[in-house]
């Protein structure tokens, strides 16, 4: 009787083994896919990011396109929904479509930011002391702020930088 009592619990501890041993493969398995997703989306973001900065520093392609729809790109730029100091003086439409696709390319980083920090692989300080730059960005009324809604961003990202907008229009009304 004792003989059998040792087999059967023998018997439920390999049972209890084998369990554990697929929860932790599960758990690395989770993990993996985890780390390719994040490595994805940066590999994404850093494609994008070089794209539009690419687009920024060809100013001769940048010209061109300006031309192609109908505009000079030596005209000056009135009417912008943003503050620009006196001491930059007036933008071209060329300046004006560099400073757009190199703001285009810091968004994406700044997705990339959060997403990582919501994947658990950047720390949350980080990504507070980057919060806090989008949102002196808005209320500065940059061209970073002016172009955000140019691009389609994830769900959780939108939710994010509108909560820093209502935060900025909330202060700004008190």
């Amino acid at each position: 009787m004792a003989q059998k009592n040792w087999k059967d619990t023998a018997e439920l501890v390999g049972i209890v083994a084998i369990v554990a041993s697929l929860i932790f493969v599960g758990l690395q398995l989770k993990q993996s896919q985890d780390i390719a997703l994040a490595a994805s989306y940066q590999a994404r973001t850093t494609t994008l990011a070089e794209a539009f900065s690419a687009r920024a520093a060809n100013t001769q392609a940048l010209a061109a396109e300006l031309r192609i729809q109908g505009r000079n790109p030596e005209d000056k730029v009135t009417r912008l929904s943003i503050e620009i100091p006196d001491s930059a003086g007036v933008l071209t439409e060329l300046e004006y479509r560099a400073g757009v696709m190199h703001a285009l390319s810091i968004w994406q980083q700044w997705n990339n930011i959060y997403y990582q920090n919501q994947m658990g692989f950047m720390p949350d300080g980080n990504w507070q002391r980057l919060r806090a730059s989008i949102k002196r960005n808005f209320e500065r009324r940059t061209l970073a702020s002016f172009v955000y809604n140019a691009f389609e961003w994830s769900p959780e990202f939108q939710r994010e930088i509108d909560a820093i907008i209502a935060e900025v229009e909330a202060e700004k009304s008190q």
